[in-house]
Parts: structure tokens; C-alpha cells; sequence
């Protein structure tokens, strides 16, 4: 027996049983302490991370509401802006999917490699070949 063993540690990607998903949308979270108001940013089947201005502490339980839904959870980290929460029971799929925006990113063309001005002065202008 060792007195400093170093226990195996789970990164967060390995605890994550679901997949999470990028959402924004007006959120309460309603306490017996007060409700507060604020905004989902993060969804998964498991839990929702709600960023508001004051969050409650580590331990609170409550019931988050946005849109049609309510859901009881209990909140398991929180900083300054947000906190985690953790549903009580799994919600379904079909709530995750119907909470998320579908959010297109523009692509633009490709660069052109011959736009690309070559160096001609300086120490590398050495290591770059025009004969390519």
C-alpha cells in the first residue's frame, strides 16, 4: 500500500453518457429559494447547462423551464455566469431535438495556392522552392 497513489482519472468526455448539443433559448430555474431567469446554452438527454447572472450554489434543486418544458434537476457545478444541471430522469430525445437551432455556418471558397505570395527576402526565403 502506497500513501501517494495517483487514482485513475475520467476525463469529461468519458463520463458523458450522451451526446450534448448546442442550443439558446429563455430559461427559468425555479427553486423554493426564488426563481431565476436566464438562458439554456448547452442540452442532453442527462442534463442542461442554464447561464444567468447569479447562479444558485452546488446542490439546489429546482425545476427548469423553457418553452412547453419542465424538467426537475439538481445542480451539480456552478462559476460566476452559469451552472451545470443534472436532470432527475432522463428527458427524451425528441425534447433535445426540438430545443436545438439549426445553425448553418457560411463556407467561403478555398484558397487558391498560386494567391499565395511566395517570400523572396529574409532568413526563409532560403527553404522555399519556386520549382513546385
Amino acid at each position: 500500500m502506497a500513501l501517494f497513489q495517483r487514482l485513475p482519472q475520467t476525463s469529461q468526455e468519458e463520463r458523458r453518457t450522451v451526446q450534448r448539443y448546442t442550443v439558446d433559448c429563455p430559461a427559468q430555474l425555479k427553486m423554493l429559494g426564488g426563481n431565476r431567469d436566464g438562458r439554456l446554452s448547452d442540452l442532453s438527454e442527462a442534463g442542461a447547462r442554464f447561464e444567468t447572472a447569479n447562479p444558485p450554489q452546488e446542490g439546489v434543486s429546482g425545476l427548469i423551464a423553457w418553452g412547453d418544458h419542465e424538467f426537475f434537476g439538481k445542480i451539480v457545478w456552478t462559476n460566476e455566469n452559469s451552472c451545470g444541471l443534472v436532470f432527475e430522469r432522463r428527458i427524451p430525445l425528441s425534447v433535445v431535438e426540438a430545443s436545438c437551432e439549426v445553425v448553418e455556418v457560411q463556407s467561403g471558397p478555398v484558397a487558391n495556392f498560386g494567391n499565395i505570395p511566395v517570400a523572396t527576402r529574409g532568413r526563409r526565403a532560403s527553404l522555399v522552392s519556386r520549382d513546385s
